[in-house]
């Protein structure tokens, strides 16, 4: 399939959807700035992505301050594409808070930015994709709902809050309308990530973008991995101990976050088994992939990819389909794994719990533990440095 570029727009803004290669994406493009400089374009910003300046504009609130970035930063983001436009080269913008901008904030980014000169980008996968990993993405922010649950509150309860969070940003065709009303069907571009090709989506936006595939040749090395379907599974018992004994969010940042975070992008090897839609919800899930796919098809934007492939998911493999029968086991394995996590950070003081866990002293026993330790190991320093100088510098005796 032939892919139109975008040569009239001077800005174009990739808008997610989040869970969709984003991060990657984003990573590629601010590793190639000077070889995009090259074919006239520059991607805007200090870093891979200005999260602050599309929470400002968008009303996101911060993940670790708690509150909106101030309207400052996006002020400078658009000081920034007006400068590289007023010079004659074209601007990138690449975040996937805008993806659930409302109609007034996407009518505000369209002003800012200059309607007539906007062309507009969504990448998406399908649900049965994106959910799970929305799902994960909640529980890194403290969520304790398990994915069955989690599910039930978005698929089968429409007005509560969790779904209108989760669909303003995953009903892809109410998104790319939303756009498409402001700036015009004919300049926004939805692609349909290839789920089998995991550099599609560079060669793609390549294309769109107007520049030669080998433009974004240096890999990205930051993809923001899942959580195994394990490690999920254990990451929402843990939160579940950890707010039960008392947590704080703040502490639950600096800890159990930073805790998974690391391990994932640093520790961890290997391929992730991935969490999956339950297969009593499948049928659900691809209904809406279909309406979705058909509210796409109606709008009348340009679409790069399978339709077809996005509305109809694989079905469940028989190995998954058996680990979803894993049974008391299965959960009691979690359990124990989320129980050891929660007793190394009450050890370590990330956490101290309301009750005390049997065996655990409270944290300022542990301090004190901790500190006469320490002048233990540097007394026996000390007494043995003294010897060796009595001795004329030679090391310790060997017994015989």
């Amino acid at each position: 399939m032939k892919i139109p570029a975008a040569p009239k727009a001077t800005t174009i803004l990739h808008i997610g959807a989040p869970k969709c290669g984003s991060t990657a994406l984003q990573s590629a493009l601010f590793l190639n700035r000077e070889a995009l400089k090259n074919h006239g374009i520059e991607y805007i910003g200090a870093q891979a992505h200005w999260a602050s300046a599309a929470k400002a504009v968008v009303g996101v609130a911060d993940r670790a301050s708690g509150r909106v970035p101030p309207i400052s930063e996006w002020q400078s983001l658009v000081g920034g594409t007006r400068r590289v436009t007023g010079e004659g080269r074209r601007a990138l913008i690449s975040s996937e808070i805008f993806a659930s901008a409302d109609e007034p904030c996407v009518e505000r980014i369209v002003r800012d930015l200059g309607a007539e000169s906007l062309s507009i980008v969504l990448a998406i996968r399908p649900l049965a994709s994106t959910l799970p990993s929305e799902w994960q993405q909640g529980l890194k922010r403290g969520g304790t709902l398990g994915l069955q649950a989690w599910l039930e509150a978005v698929l089968f309860r429409p007005e509560g809050p969790r779904s209108k969070r989760v669909w303003l940003k995953h009903r892809y065709d109410a998104i790319a309308r939303r756009w498409s009303e402001v700036v015009g069907p004919e300049n926004v571009t939805v692609v349909v990530v290839d789920e089998k090709n995991r550099s599609g989506i560079l060669n793609d936006f390549s294309k769109i973008i107007g520049v030669p595939s080998e433009t974004l040749s240096i890999q990205p090395n930051r993809t923001n991995p899942s959580l195994s379907a394990f490690e999920a599974d254990v990451l929402a018992e843990l939160n579940a101990m950890f707010f039960a004994q008392g947590g704080t969010l703040r502490e639950y940042r600096s800890g159990v976050l930073r805790t998974f975070d690391g391990y994932v992008n640093s520790i961890r090897q290997g391929e992730a088994q991935k969490s999956r839609v339950p297969s009593g919800m499948r049928s659900v899930v691809d209904e809406r992939n279909n309406e979705i796919a058909q509210g796409l098809g109606a709008i009348g934007c340009t679409i790069v990819g399978d339709l077809v492939s996005f509305s109809s998911a694989p079905s469940l493999s028989a190995s998954t389909q058996s680990s979803e029968l894993g049974g008391a086991q299965r959960e009691r394995d979690v359990r124990s794994a989320a129980g050891m996590m929660y007793s190394l950070m009450v050890t370590t003081g990330i956490s101290e719990p309301t009750t005390p866990l049997p065996g655990f002293g409270s944290r300022s026993g542990r301090y004190r533990f901790q500190a006469l330790s320490l002048l233990r190991r540097i007394k026996g320093a000390v007494v043995q440095d003294i010897r060796r100088r009595l001795r004329g510098g030679k090391g310790p005796r060997r017994k015989a």
